[in-house]
């Protein structure tokens, strides 16, 4: 793959979104399997040691393995969603050249992984992995995007009834191309993503951020997509995309991975979770090609943070 073609990127900025089948071989996707699957390890080993959890539970595969050990103990949920996962085979995903020719189709050449790469385990009727209608972006500036009112939001969630609009921070309106790739099949019954096509180009204007008359209506008229996917495919999306990810309703794990990506020469949006330069043709001495190379950044980062006593 040599980038986006003409109709691609037309279908990206009008719509918001592109799915992108069959990107991913298995020889690209399995390495990071196992990789989670030893995280999980480790922290089974360590859970049983502290009597936190009632077995290894080794026999369970990649689907039901940590779901059983969440079961045991909600920490081990937060220790692995909650800090950024990296090693090696992510490190490969991240700087993946089919990945950078498409993302250098939207920003040029000049291009930076952010460090906001998560791992995403959504676990089989677990509320705490369920997401109501959001977009993604880095926070700097609150505004308003649109109501979940019209989207499947629950009448059980009257806090969230009649005209509710959803209050994010969202980042300087600048290209941050976002992929959501899933390492299992994904449909609806175990939380595929739903997408707002056109979405993207409906928000408020900054200076009405905090009213909630600032309701969009431009937003009711579009109709949400449904997108099951495939192992190996991947959702290109429009870091305003409105989407959701519904609950999961199967017996096995949902697992995804999302990684985002900024133009090189923008100010870093997170010192807290910092990227790497991936791409580039003016800076090619900064460009990170290896894994440890970007493991000592974040290193460096941190012991920087320590020693000014900036909080991480």
């Amino acid at each position: 793959m040599t980038g986006l073609s003409l109709k691609q990127k037309q279908q990206y900025d009008e719509k918001g979104y592109l799915l992108l089948k069959n990107i991913f071989t298995d020889d690209e996707i399995s390495p990071l399997v196992e990789e989670i699957e030893q995280s999980i390890d480790e922290i089974a080993i360590s859970y049983i040691e502290q009597d936190k959890i009632h077995s290894l539970y080794e026999n369970d595969g990649f689907g039901t393995r940590f779901n059983r050990i969440v079961n045991d103990s909600e920490d081990a949920y937060d220790e692995l969603v909650g800090s950024v996962h990296l090693g090696p085979a992510l490190f490969d995903l991240l700087s993946n050249h089919k990945v950078l020719d498409i993302v250098e189709s939207i920003l040029g050449p000049e291009i930076r992984c952010e460090g906001r790469h998560r791992i995403r385990p959504k676990l089989p009727n677990y509320d705490v992995a369920d997401f109501r209608w959001h977009e993604d972006t880095a926070y700097s500036a609150k505004r308003i995007t649109y109501t979940r009112q019209h989207y499947g939001l629950s009448a059980d969630h009257k806090e969230h009834s009649g005209s509710f609009l959803s209050k994010i921070v969202a980042a300087p309106q600048m290209p941050e191309p976002n992929f959501w790739i899933p390492l299992v099949s994904v449909n609806e019954k175990n939380g595929c993503l739903h997408v707002l096509p056109g979405g993207h180009k409906h928000t408020p204007p900054y200076e009405n951020q905090w009213t909630p008359e600032s309701f969009i209506p431009e937003l009711t008229g579009l109709k949400p997509l449904i997108i099951p996917m495939e192992v190996g495919d991947a959702l290109l999306m429009h870091q305003h995309l409105p989407h959701v990810s519904p609950g999961n309703k199967s017996d096995t794990i949902r697992w995804s991975v999302d990684i985002r990506y900024q133009d090189a020469m923008k100010p870093i949006k997170s010192l807290k979770e910092p990227g790497f330069i991936a791409r580039s043709s003016k800076n090619t001495n900064k460009v990170i090609a290896n894994y440890q190379d970007y493991e000592n950044i974040r290193r460096a980062v941190k012991e920087f943070a320590a020693k000014i006593g900036l909080p991480l």
